[in-house]
């Protein structure tokens, strides 16, 4: 006994071709809705580099906190100033990347720190973040390599831009690092400016922002005439999204930005603890922003895959509209018009255990004791 009515071939045929329209049922593009675009794939298909911020105050507590995420599967250090730098004198700077965000200061005391140290800084894997030439020039002149300037999204994102207008303003600010270079050499130049963008809860949008930087810094270089090199793409865990009550929520937030930022092409990835907004984030809350790396990345694989949406008709239409409204945003900037946003809408924005679906209670803050 059938409890539904039997289909022949004729009206399953019929029913095809009413819903691809005429279309030649077999056909790719009409089963998958495929589309054609440009790749966007990473320089290698590798794991991207896990990094965590060495962020307490005190040097020897920092260098504990080091070791602690190098000990417990971070590939990655980020240097969040100067003041912090001191932390970083006994580590294994050889075996992991280091990424300087304490501007000139930073990138100067870590210069002094490794010419005190046996360590050759052509094998180094360093992403600067100088702002002066001139200091770029001493780095060089030391036998670093690039990046050695970046351009920086972060702040436009948390200034209420949206996904297109940070990406287009983050790539004037390394069109004007690249013009601010034109000492090095054609190859050293296309390797010498990074690009950070934030990654949030917004999955598919994430993915079309970090495949639309790909894809348009390699018309940029096109475009300067310079030799195609791969872009050095860092994603930070947005900061805007992030709650500061029931911080746990902010966990979900984040595993979906880390998905979006690691299919999307993003070489490294630093995940801002969930507590990050309420003070000082504690070891369990370090330990939570590694782990979920560490779970995407070996026991979901997901950096297996170029690029694997590529070819996908939604991601691939929203890259191409990310695409055009940031290369527009990317002129107006390079005329001086920069784009500006509301901060306070950006903050609006519904969050899951917060503005709805709040908890009856608030959980103890992991944050490190005052």
């Amino acid at each position: 006994m059938h409890n539904f009515p039997q289909a022949t071939v004729e009206d399953w045929l019929k029913r095809v071709a009413k819903a691809t329209k005429g279309a030649p049922f077999d056909s790719e593009s009409v089963l998958h809705q495929r589309m054609e675009g440009p790749r966007a794939e990473r320089a290698s298909v590798a794991p991207w580099a896990t990094f965590a911020r060495v962020d307490h105050h005190e040097v020897a507590a920092a260098r504990r906190q080091a070791e602690e995420d190098i000990e417990n599967g971070v590939t990655g250090l980020i240097l969040p100033s100067s003041a912090q730098a001191p932390a970083f004198e006994h580590l294994p700077l050889h075996k992991i990347a280091i990424r300087n965000e304490g501007g000139d200061l930073g990138a100067e005391a870590l210069r002094h720190l490794v010419s005190r140290l046996p360590l050759d800084p052509a094998r180094l894997v360093f992403d600067h973040g100088a702002h002066d030439p001139d200091l770029v020039k001493l780095i060089v002149s030391q036998g670093f390599s690039g990046p050695f300037m970046r351009g920086d999204g972060r702040s436009f994102h948390a200034g209420g831009l949206d996904d297109a207008q940070e990406l287009g303003a983050a790539l004037a600010q390394a069109i004007s690092h690249l013009r601010s270079l034109a000492f090095l050499n054609d190859d050293m130049l296309s390797q010498a400016v990074s690009l950070t963008l934030a990654a949030s809860q917004d999955m598919f949008a994430t993915m079309a922002k970090f495949r639309a930087a790909r894809i348009l810094w390699a018309e940029i270089l096109h475009n300067c005439k310079l030799p195609p090199a791969p872009l050095r793409l860092h994603a930070e865990t947005s900061r805007v999204m992030l709650a500061d009550t029931d911080a746990h929520s902010n966990i979900l937030r984040s595993v979906t930005a880390v998905f979006a930022a690691g299919l999307g092409g993003a070489d490294s990835i630093s995940v801002l603890p969930f507590s990050f907004n309420q003070g000082l984030p504690n070891a369990f809350a370090r330990r939570v922003a590694r782990n979920l790396q560490n779970v995407l990345l070996h026991e979901s694989q997901l950096w297996r895959v170029a690029d694997p949406a590529a070819g996908a008709g939604a991601i691939e239409k929203l890259t191409q509209e990310t695409c055009t409204t940031a290369w527009a945003v990317m002129q107006d900037a390079e005329r001086g018009h920069w784009p500006s946003g509301d901060p306070a809408a950006a903050r609006a924005r519904p969050r899951i255990g917060v503005t709805a679906y709040a908890p009856p209670r608030e959980l103890p803050a992991e944050v490190e004791a005052k």
